[in-house]
């Protein structure tokens, strides 16, 4: 608490030096550590690309709330450097969710409707939770902001996913996990764009005043 209330009576602290920010990165690592085993146990299960690539995902965002709480004390240019980091293992989940599909391609079979909804509404309360809690934060340096975006956009892919599985089941066919797969990678790959864009410019921007850079 002695945190939290220096926190509050500084005004001009850096919004990630919040004691809350750290409190919620933790708690959100330790989420999406467990989603990672369990998601990633029932996808490859079931034969599911969409649940297989989404574990993958947990496992990247539990480095990312990671490596977030580890650059708190960084220098600006450090947790831009930090962001640049999050961006490349965000590209790396999508190039591995691309590899799963084809994968599903390869073997065929059709996935438990079932298996992919409940899984995927699981790992929707999961990211919402988390979401949540880090609106606050969301407009932060390249750092913050690719923790959100990874986040929010988790959320999203997982309705997504439940969609699949609904679909999986009306149509008794793989396509529509394959094709939420396909989704899931592209998502990553084009928030990875974003992230290490943003990452670049900080790294690559002189300091506007003496210590600036250190904040």
């Amino acid at each position: 608490m002695d945190d939290d209330d220096d926190f509050l009576h500084a005004p001009d602290a850096p919004l990630h030096k919040d004691p809350a920010y750290r409190r919620v990165l933790v708690q959100a690592a330790l989420l999406n550590g467990s989603m990672f085993v369990a998601e990633g146990i029932v996808g490859l299960w079931i034969g599911s690309a969409a649940l297989v690539a989404d574990a993958v995902d947990f496992l990247e965002d539990t480095g990312i709330y990671m490596l977030g709480v580890v650059a708190i004390g960084w220098s600006l240019l450090n947790r831009a450097r930090a962001g640049f980091v999050m961006g490349l293992a965000m590209v790396a989940v999508g190039l591995v969710a691309l590899g799963q599909v084809f994968v599903r391609l390869w073997y065929g079979g059709v996935p438990s409707a079932v298996g992919i909804s409940l899984t995927a509404a699981v790992a929707l309360s999961v990211n919402v939770f988390v979401a949540v809690r880090l609106i606050p934060y969301r407009t932060g340096d390249s750092s913050m902001r690719s923790i959100w975006l990874s986040t929010r956009n988790d959320a999203v892919l997982n309705l997504l996913t439940i969609v699949a599985g609904v679909l999986v089941a009306s149509r008794m066919a793989a396509w529509p996990d394959i094709v939420a797969g396909l989704v899931i990678a592209g998502v990553n790959l084009w928030a990875a764009r974003e992230i290490l864009s943003s990452a670049r410019a900080e790294m690559t921007a002189r300091p506007t005043a003496r210590g600036h850079s250190s904040e």
